[in-house]
């Protein structure tokens, strides 16, 4: 069996909006995968650069958590995921191009897990269906964020000011499994083998983390691509990210 673990999003855009009417094009901020680093030209560079043409005076912050690239890099396998949220929220308190708001882009770490939980950044997404009270007991980041052990309100309220939440599967994903956890789906409680839908989830019905007002409200968008894990040509995702949700 291969190793499972539960992505949040695998590319996900919000706008995290105010009341401030602007004249130009709302801000995007990038934050990078598992083994990449922020100004990849052949990764974020490169969507940098997309977005750029296609939005003129359009700025765009890509994520770098450390002083290097190397540090960077090695902070996407290494660094407590909630440390590399603090740093993020400072970055993005600390840049006067988004006081207004921006748009959100953030792209799938992929590779496997490990079980050495505070020292391997992948092990805090690690759910494992076999073992749902091991699981809310000991996890330190996913089933706190997916309000699976208290029900935290403020994540609630946050989650539905946002104007967009939009999940992209790629259907020939091979590195996670189940591929229905970049909608939010999962295995059914108590084995591997069969997966349901977030509709069908406890995190759906209890409408633990907001997501059933969002998708009431439309606020959910559902996208799904042929590809390999971020497999997505240059067209596609101008038509469908850009044009719909960036412009």
């Amino acid at each position: 069996m291969k190793e499972m673990w539960l992505v949040i999003l695998v590319l996900w855009c919000f706008s995290s909006s105010s009341s401030v009417l602007c004249t130009t094009p709302k801000p995007v901020v990038m934050w990078h995968g598992m083994g990449d680093f922020c100004c990849n030209p052949l990764s974020l560079g490169r969507v940098k650069s997309v977005i750029e043409d296609s939005v003129p005076g359009i700025y765009v912050k890509s994520l770098k958590i450390g002083s290097s690239v190397v540090e960077d890099i090695e902070n996407g396998f290494f660094l407590n995921a909630n440390k590399q949220v603090e740093e993020v929220c400072k970055q993005l308190a600390s840049d006067p191009e988004l006081k207004d708001g921006y748009n959100a882009l953030g792209f799938s770490q992929g590779g496997q897990f490990f079980w050495v939980q505070n020292g391997l950044v992948q092990a805090e997404y690690w759910h494992d269906p076999l073992n749902e009270e091991e699981y809310r007991s000991h996890s330190i980041f996913l089933a706190d964020i997916n309000n699976e052990i208290a029900k935290n309100k403020t994540y609630i309220k946050n989650l539905l000011k946002l104007k967009n939440f939009v999940l992209v599967k790629f259907n020939n994903d091979t590195i996670v499994e189940p591929i229905e956890t970049e909608w939010f789906g999962f295995y059914k409680p108590g084995q591997s083998s069969e997966v349901i839908t977030l509709q069908e989830s406890e995190l759906y019905v209890k409408d633990r983390l907001g997501l059933q007002q969002m998708d009431k409200l439309g606020k959910l968008k559902f996208l799904a691509v042929y590809g390999d894990h971020l497999q997505f040509d240059e067209d596609w995702f101008i038509q469908n990210i850009v044009d719909k949700y960036l412009k």
